[in-house]
């Protein structure tokens, strides 16, 4: 007696809670056969139809609710989430999904509501942008701190040299072997490192940049190794990470590393050697995994023999050799250059020209850039702000610059003399050879040692009267 009044109370604990599950407040379904006569309908949508469920019970659903469309799902047996319906007097977001028998067969529909306010959506719609937002600022964010500030890994140009440059570039991003960049100062010997880098296994990891010419001595080996808290005077109290640490799974840049000191030259190769460092005020060493690409404007060699660079640490070094070409020596690739110089400015720049007159572009293809892609970008910046019209042009450019039209000038003027001169010249010759010939073009020819059909075109060019 007491086991079946057990079941009993189980079985009712059962019913209530398949009840709950199937009419609810939230979703309110109703359920029609494959006829279109509905079979089942929540209590819930009494507020929606204004139609008690009893009542609805038996009548095709149009007759109910005359926007319905679950008859046609009925037909084509596709499933429909997160359509906008008009219900009653609100608009819902529901679903409308097949109902089938053991072997396929549509045997009915049922509908239910997936959110009840439209407002509510478009509060969480606003939501999911803003965090978007958020997302893609961060991530750049984290992605700039990763990249030492560089955004784009690009070498610009289509000359022999810098074809070169790219094919030793991608070379060396094939390995974890270091690599030396040299080249005058302007060359881009950075932006060649963070190419390096970005096309290495390493690209996911930062890029870290140390300019070894700008820390103060007394301070590069801590800016490099890091420190204990309390190592010195104003250190913090819980220290600090090194460049080396800060760059693990990443790559280190070293710039201007003939500048290093020879105390700290020694204390890099150990680094190199071990792949391990020694914080200041530390009593243990911490393992670092990073790829070393120093650069420098100088010439190591003539550093070692002059006893100003370790000729140990050179040789450690220049497993890789890239030389970034000048820009004076790269002409043709300046119009290239500065249109994407163009465009990077373009972000910060939003009024300025966006393209440069062939005439300025002659101008800057002829001056030989001693500051090299950096001067380069510094005319470009200036005249992008100064620039009274969508393009820079001559008088936008500084008088270094365009004091060479007028050389140019010259330099034509003086061309088209010279070039009337030999017209004048070979049209003397020619007609001497005809006088001689007695106008016979063919012995005229040989006379001359040219074919006769060259005679026929001089002849004509030259405008000649025989």
């Amino acid at each position: 007696m007491e086991n079946d009044k057990k079941f009993d109370w189980v079985e009712q604990m059962d019913r209530e809670l398949l009840d709950a599950f199937v009419d609810n407040p939230y979703e309110c379904p109703i359920v029609i056969d494959r006829n279109g006569v509905i079979r089942f309908m929540s209590r819930y949508n009494k507020g929606l139809y204004g139609v008690a469920p009893e009542e609805a019970v038996g009548k095709y659903i149009t007759e109910v609710n005359k926007n319905s469309k679950m008859q046609e799902t009925l037909i084509n047996g596709m499933p429909s989430i997160g359509e906008t319906h008009l219900v009653g007097n609100r608009y819902q977001i529901l679903a409308r999904i097949p109902i089938r028998d053991e072997k396929g067969n549509i045997i009915g529909v049922l509908g239910k509501r997936i959110f009840h306010r439209t407002d509510k959506v478009k509060e969480l719609y606003r939501k999911l942008e803003l965090l978007e937002k958020q997302l893609k600022y961060y991530r750049d964010e984290v992605h700039t701190l990763k990249s030492g500030g560089y955004n784009i890994a690009k070498i610009v140009g289509n000359s022999a040299a810098i074809r070169g440059l790219v094919k030793l570039s991608l070379q060396a991003s094939g390995s974890d072997a270091p690599v030396l960049i040299t080249g005058e100062s302007g060359t881009g010997k950075d932006a060649c490192a963070f190419f390096i880098h970005e096309h290495s296994k390493r690209s996911s990891g930062p890029f870290i940049r140390v300019n070894c010419g700008a820390i103060p001595r007394e301070l590069i080996e801590s800016e490099l190794f890091g420190y204990e808290g309390g190592a010195f005077t104003g250190a913090k109290k819980q220290g600090k990470m090194g460049k080396f640490e800060l760059a693990q799974a990443g790559t280190i840049f070293l710039d201007e590393i003939g500048e290093m000191p020879l105390d700290m030259q020694v204390k890099l190769l150990r680094v190199l050697q071990e792949y391990e460092i020694d914080r200041v005020g530390g009593t243990k060493p911490i393992k670092v995994d990073f790829r070393l690409i120093t650069a420098t404007n100088k010439d190591l060699t003539d550093e070692v023999e002059k006893g100003a660079f370790r000729m140990d640490l050179f040789y450690r070094i220049n497993i890789f050799h890239i030389q970034t070409p000048s820009l004076r020596n790269i002409s043709e690739d300046i119009p290239a250059i500065a249109e994407f110089v163009i465009l990077q400015l373009r972000d910060r720049i939003t009024q300025g020209p966006s393209r440069i007159s062939s005439e300025a572009m002659a101008l800057m293809k002829a001056y030989r850039w001693p500051g090299n892609v950096r001067e380069l970008r510094n005319v470009i910046e200036r005249a992008m702000f100064t620039a009274e019209s969508n393009e820079i042009r001559v008088e936008d450019l500084p008088s270094r610059i365009r004091d060479l039209r007028g050389a140019r000038e010259e330099i034509t003027e003086g061309a088209v003399h010279l070039r009337n001169a030999l017209q004048e010249a070979e049209k003397k010759i020619i007609k001497d050879a005809l006088r001689q010939t007695s106008g016979n073009k063919v012995k005229a020819a040989d006379l001359l040692g040219i074919h006769r059909t060259v005679l026929y075109y001089k002849i004509k060019q030259l405008n000649i009267v025989e």
